[in-house]
């Protein structure tokens, strides 16, 4: 494929316990602002991205909302995928310009689940994921998956609970650098261990944040507009089941690794050229296996290889820069594209106090489900 250029990123935050503005006023400002960090005018996109949202995932379609945004004739589609999203917009609208079809897409997410919902609305939600006829009856909460991921590390590989909330903290730690945190003060790993816990082995601190709502914007282009653009370099996907009843276990995911490496292979580099990585993490667990699925680590040891500082800011792969959905916030569905959003202002050279020194490339993470469907992304600097 020929490359492709992440021109302009816009997020918007809402700012914890305040309620989220009405949906497609989301779309609109996140559409606003990242046409304009493009430095393009908007009678110059010419495409459309939209990724779901959790409650009103058909409610507004693509074409719909370009008529509302005043975009076209233009391509459109819709990414109604779980949590892949943070991908899936990326690699569609990638497709979409290889393939003749837009020269300038703009990619929107948004969601304001909570505050549509309640907490308790967006929780009850989020438990209809589970397979109606073998998992919802018995009453699991979203954690439970993970938490059945957590007990068999544990189980299998000798992986240890301090292991599990030394990532808490690292990531924590990240999350404090970053100004739009929707959490405060440091974290200990004793006092990880000793917080509430929310489905057995993992603790309050293990698992994500539920926000008010936030939105994502990104402009997609054939050429680099200004002088802040960022290269896609490689994208991948691969799906291995869906209900986690079917999961053929629930510590090894080996189609996560087909994806991590198409991505790979697609930019032309080795993991080792990574500078940082941004991974989906709905509870500790996930990134950790993703460290040993993707390769940066064998499997069994992503529980020593988070102890050792590596992922922390200045180790040798820092994970989570911006607090991820542990310790900067979790908006929707589009959670994990704030880390798309975060690896461009990291290849920027943007990021503060949290910046890698010398990222010149990043690897991005989707999932959707239990780590059911995954997705990758390979960004790196145009510079």
């Amino acid at each position: 494929m020929n490359p492709v250029y992440i021109s302009g990123v816009s997020q918007r935050i809402v700012g914890r316990g305040k309620p989220a503005p009405p949906y497609l006023k989301l779309l609109a400002d996140a559409a606003a602002d990242a046409v304009t960090d493009a430095g393009l005018d908007p009678h110059a996109i010419d495409g459309l991205v939209l990724s779901s949202s959790i409650p009103q995932p058909f409610a507004c379609n693509p074409a719909e909302l370009a008529e509302y945004l005043g975009i076209g004739p233009a391509y459109v589609a819709m990414a109604p995928y779980g949590g892949r999203p943070a991908t899936d917009v990326i690699g569609m609208a990638r497709s979409a310009v290889n393939a003749g079809l837009a020269s300038n897409v703009l990619v929107l997410s948004a969601d304001n689940f909570a505050t549509t919902l309640g907490l308790e609305g967006a929780i009850e939600l989020y438990m209809k994921s589970f397979d109606q006829t073998y998992e919802r009856p018995f009453g699991p909460l979203i954690p439970t998956a993970f938490a059945l991921m957590a007990a068999r590390h544990l189980h299998d590989y000798g992986t240890t609970m301090e292991q599990l909330a030394s990532l808490a903290v690292t990531i924590r730690r990240h999350g404090l650098l970053n100004p739009d945190t929707e959490v405060a003060g440091e974290l200990t790993i004793q006092a990880v261990l000793d917080d509430v816990v929310i489905s057995s082995p993992l603790t309050r601190s293990m698992v994500a944040l539920i926000s008010t709502g936030g939105a994502q914007g990104f402009v997609v282009t054939n050429r680099p507009t200004g002088n802040r653009a960022v290269a896609v370099r490689g994208y991948g996907e691969s799906c291995g089941f869906m209900s986690l009843t079917q999961a053929p276990s629930l510590a090894r995911f080996a189609h996560i690794r087909v994806a991590a490496d198409l991505a790979v292979a697609q930019a032309g580099i080795t993991l080792d050229d990574l500078d940082f990585v941004e991974l989906y993490d709905p509870a500790t667990i996930v990134p950790l296996i993703l460290l040993e699925e993707i390769g940066f680590c064998e499997k069994g040891e992503g529980g020593a290889f988070v102890e050792s500082g590596a992922v922390d800011l200045g180790g040798r792969l820092p994970v989570n820069t911006h607090g991820g959905t542990l310790a900067f916030r979790h908006p929707g569905m589009g959670a994990a594209l704030d880390s798309v959003v975060e690896a461009v202002v990291q290849l920027r050279g943007e990021a503060g106090a949290r910046q890698v020194e010398g990222a010149e490339l990043g690897l991005v993470h989707g999932q959707g489900s239990w780590l059911a469907n995954n997705g990758f992304l390979v960004l790196g600097s145009a510079r």
